[in-house]
């Protein structure tokens, strides 16, 4: 029985309605890969933004890694999804580099992880016929 995690951004705990850059947190829920069943498991705040406090302006630009995008991506960088209303394509990115796929989608939460569940059964029947294909 495999697991994995999603984080959503939602200000109702219903529907992901909230930006990626707009979230003050996640709602973390586990979903059994089998059966689809899910449940909150978290409630994880986004890190704090840069204050500025560089003083010159370039937070971030000569080091990726002082971002704030790099931050909050960081944050989740132990789940396996984000579901955003909208994400830009530098979260995108920030989230890829700690393999964390991220999809915008404005659903009801329990629709959006049911898509989830569809998009992994598909990329494991692929994942097969490829296997099956090879031997």
């Amino acid at each position: 029985m495999a697991k994995y995690k999603v984080a959503v951004a939602t200000n109702d705990g219903v529907n992901v309605n909230v930006h990626f850059g707009h979230a003050a947190a996640f709602e973390i829920y586990e979903v059994d890969d089998a059966s689809g069943k899910f449940e909150k498991v978290e409630l994880r705040e986004k890190p704090e933004h840069c204050d500025g406090s560089c003083g010159d302006g370039t937070c971030g630009q000569r080091n990726p890694e002082e971002t704030s995008m790099y931050s909050a991506a960081k944050n989740l960088a132990d789940l396996d999804y984000v579901l955003c209303q909208q994400l830009g394509p530098q979260a995108i990115q920030a989230l890829a580099r700690f393999n964390v796929r991220a999809f915008d989608i404005a659903l009801p939460i329990s629709d959006a992880i049911a898509k989830i569940n569809l998009y992994r059964n598909k990329i494991a029947q692929r994942a097969l016929k490829i296997k099956e294909s090879i031997e």
